[in-house]
C-alpha cells in the first residue's frame, strides 16, 4: 500500500473512480483527484503522477484495468466492477473520521475500546500514516483490569449472539459455586458494576447476576434460545426518562 498520507489519499480516490463503469480519462481523474486532495489539505499532483498510479495498480497491485478509446481519449476502469486495491471504498477523509471515532471509543468505552477496536485502529493508523501513540483527549481516574475486560467481553458475546449458556457463579464468599443454564438478554450497569439480565432456565426464574460473580462459561449448543419475556425494555426506559 502507499507509504505516505498523500499517496494513500490519492490512491483511494483513483481506486473509487476506476470502479465506475462509465470510465474516466486521465484528465478527468487529474481534476477530481486534485479537487479532493485540496479539500483534505494536500498538494496537487501532475498528469504523470496519475498515469504512474494506474501503472502501479496494474503491476504492483495486480489489478486488470480496461482502456477504451473514445473521441481521441483513453478512458480507464477496472475490468471487474468489484475490484479494488483496498478492502473498502471510503474516501480518505471518511477514514480519518472513522479513526477519530475509534480512538474516542477506546478511551470512552474501556471494554469495547480495548478488546474490540484497538487492532482496527492500529490498521487504520498504518494506512493513514498516523501516530498510534497520540495522547487521549479524555483522561479517566480508573481503568478496568484486562481480566475484567475479558470476562465482560465473553458475556457480551453470548448476549449479542443470543446463545444459551451454562454459567458457574458464586454470589457470596461463603457460598459454593453453582452452575445454571441461562438465556442471556441484557447487560445492565449499576454504579461501577455490571449485571447480566437473563432467564435462569435451571430454576425457571428471571435473574440478574453480577458479572463479577461469574467464574465460568460453557456453551449449551443443543439448547434452543428462549426470547426475552422477563424484562420490559420499554418500561425500563420509561422509568429512566422520568427519573
Amino acid at each position: 500500500m502507499a507509504n505516505t498520507k498523500h499517496s494513500a489519499a490519492r490512491e483511494i480516490i483513483i481506486d473509487r473512480l476506476l470502479r465506475q463503469r462509465r470510465g474516466y480519462s486521465l484528465y478527468e481523474m487529474l481534476e477530481t483527484v486534485n479537487q479532493e486532495l485540496e479539500l483534505n489539505g494536500f498538494r496537487h499532483v501532475t498528469l504523470n503522477t496519475i498515469r504512474n498510479d494506474i501503472e502501479n495498480f496494474r503491476y504492483l497491485y495486480r489489478q486488470k484495468v480496461e482502456v477504451e478509446l473514445r473521441s481521441y481519449r483513453n478512458y480507464y476502469r477496472y475490468e471487474d466492477p468489484n475490484a479494488s486495491i483496498f478492502n473498502n471504498v471510503l474516501t480518505f477523509g471518511e477514514m480519518q473520521h472513522i479513526h477519530a471515532a475509534l480512538v474516542s471509543i477506546r478511551f470512552i468505552d474501556a471494554v469495547q475500546g480495548t478488546l474490540m477496536y484497538k487492532e482496527l485502529s492500529k490498521r487504520l493508523c498504518g494506512i493513514l500514516q498516523l501516530d498510534t501513540d497520540d495522547d487521549p483527549i479524555l483522561i479517566y481516574e480508573q481503568k478496568h483490569t484486562i481480566n475484567d475486560l475479558r470476562r465482560f467481553q465473553a458475556i457480551y458475546d453470548i448476549v449479542r449472539k443470543k446463545a444459551p449458556t451454562f454459567i458457574t457463579c458464586k454470589r457470596d464468599e461463603d457460598d459454593s459455586p453453582c452452575e445454571i443454564l441461562v438465556h442471556p438478554y441484557f447487560l445492565r450497569q449499576k454504579g461501577e458494576n455490571w449485571n447480566l439480565l437473563c432467564h435462569d432456565a435451571t430454576n425457571n426464574v428471571a435473574a440478574e447476576i453480577p458479572i463479577s460473580s461469574i467464574t465460568r462459561l460453557a456453551s449449551a449448543d443443543d439448547v434452543e434460545f428462549i426470547p426475552n419475556k422477563d424484562f420490559s425494555f420499554k418500561k425500563y426506559f420509561k422509568k429512566a426518562s422520568v427519573a
